[in-house]
């Protein structure tokens, strides 16, 4: 009876020993499947634009963060991260630091990086401009990359602390650290891989606003030049048609220069920004006094009776040409 009992006793403290070893490698395999989560900031300093390139230069200060590490786990691959597409000037990292709880690594980075440009509203345009981080070695399922709560992961927008080179032409509006993620839709020809992998990426958001009082002041005198080139025509007697063609065309391949002009400071677009339709605005003011210079010319050949609808065409085209002109000036700029 009593070894009867000692077996019961004995595998009942079996069953429970099994319990709780299965219990504690479920435990333990659960929080090494847990990803690691790594703060990371940055702080920059400088900003410049090559708009023509779709690139910026930027100088700026990192910095990772592991908290609650653990002693038996190495967290160095968590340092082994890229700036997606950047081309690095410079690169440097401080040596690694874990003795106060936390894996802390901090460094400096030059980079030029390009960026998706919109010039729709050009000189009106607002860019947005990113920074982008992603681990070479470890996916998502090993590492997230989140925005250091510690601390701002970011410059603070209203510190204005970040100095744009490009003069007084830009200002900074926004300014945001945002997690994200990237699915590589391939193994790279590792067999060993199996389906896509994704990466944790972490982006931080520049949003810059262009000045366009500068812009504005550069192509007003020129553009208002060649309006009063087109102008004078209505001014200019119906006989004198070839003073006032040439006038004409003056003012156009003026315009058409100085657009040229402009352009080169751009990335080649295929769409219509807001300074392309100002100017075929202007090509179009351009034709139609060209097309009035020729209809008053042919009617001041004609009767008395044609010869004052002539007159009356340019009487009413020195008021109809500015007053027009300012109303769509306006609608297209806003």
């Amino acid at each position: 009876m009593r070894k009867n009992n000692f077996l019961i006793n004995n595998n009942m403290y079996r069953s429970v020993f099994i319990f709780l070893v299965s219990f504690l490698f479920c435990q333990s395999k659960c929080i090494a499947q847990e990803p690691i989560k790594c703060q990371f900031g940055i702080y920059a300093k400088t900003l410049r634009i090559n708009q023509a390139e779709e690139t910026f230069e930027t100088f700026f200060y990192w910095w990772l963060r592991v908290d609650s590490i653990q002693p038996n786990i190495d967290y160095s691959f968590v340092k082994e991260f890229e700036f997606i597409n950047a081309d690095l000037e410079m690169f440097e990292f401080d040596a690694a630091d874990s003795s106060n709880g936390y894996y802390y690594v901090s460094g400096r980075c030059k980079a030029i990086i390009p960026y998706k440009s919109d010039y729709h509203k050009f000189p009106f345009d607002i860019q947005n401009l990113k920074i982008s981080i992603e681990n070479k070695v470890a996916n998502s399922k090993s590492l997230v990359y989140i925005p250091d709560d510690a601390t701002t992961p970011f410059n603070n927008i209203n510190d204005e602390n970040v100095e744009i080179l490009n003069g007084d032409q830009y200002s900074i509006s926004s300014l945001q650290a945002v997690e994200s993620s990237y699915i590589y839709t391939t193994n790279f020809g590792d067999r060993k891989i199996e389906g896509n992998e994704k990466y944790s990426r972490l982006e931080f958001h520049i949003g810059v606003e262009r000045d366009p009082t500068g812009m504005i002041q550069k192509i007003s005198l020129p553009l208002i030049i060649v309006l009063i080139l087109a102008y004078l025509v209505f001014y200019i007697p119906d006989h004198e048609i070839q003073t006032a063609s040439g006038l004409t065309v003056t003012a156009l391949l003026a315009a058409i220069a100085f657009q040229w002009t402009i352009n080169d400071t751009l990335p080649k677009v295929s769409y219509l920004t807001t300074i392309d339709r100002i100017f075929f605005l202007i090509y179009a003011y351009i034709f139609y006094a060209m097309a009035q210079i020729i209809v008053t010319f042919n009617l001041s050949n004609k009767s008395e009776y044609y010869k004052n609808i002539s007159n009356k065409i340019e009487i009413h085209s020195r008021y109809l040409f500015p007053l027009t002109f300012g109303v769509l000036l306006f609608l297209i700029a806003h």
